[in-house]
């Protein structure tokens, strides 16, 4: 019984300090991705992000695994094995840093599992990978790239 608890405390602790490295601020403006499905490598548990570049002289950057200090989290879901729907927001104008998306630009969808990022490929049956306020996006299915 002992050692079920304690994996029980171990994969919530887990879960928890996962999320706890992101920091998403409501900006007052979002949109709504529904996630309908993901392919058999994505656990429940694992965090899903949608991350946006910091700085937009940066754009010719590939990714977060590269150079995560470029990049921030708009929005993300932790995946339980059902379908489920993550807000994603946009940049709070009244502020002078960029703490969100700006339309139509590139939302970078990325899973992370023990605190390494793998980049995912979505499947939309509504929508696309780029950010519109108060949008509503459909992804049928979530994949692992290379998996």
């Amino acid at each position: 019984m002992r050692i079920v608890q304690f994996f029980v405390l171990l994969y919530t602790f887990n879960l928890t300090s996962q999320i706890d490295n992101f920091s998403i601020k409501n900006t007052g403006v979002n949109m709504t991705v529904a996630i309908l499905n993901v392919d058999n490598s994505i656990l429940p548990g694992d965090t899903i992000v949608a991350l946006y570049i910091k700085n937009e002289n940066h754009e010719k950057l590939i990714n977060p695994i590269q150079s995560p200090e470029n990049f921030s989290c708009g929005g993300l879901t932790v995946w339980n094995g059902k379908k489920l729907a993550v807000a994603v927001w946009g940049n709070d104008y009244s502020t002078d840093y960029k703490d969100g998306f700006h339309s139509n630009e590139k939302i970078h969808w990325y899973l992370v599992r023990n605190n390494t990022y793998k980049s995912l490929n979505m499947d939309y049956r509504v929508g696309n990978l780029y950010w519109e306020a108060n949008g509503i996006h459909i992804i049928e299915e979530a994949k692992i790239d290379g998996e």
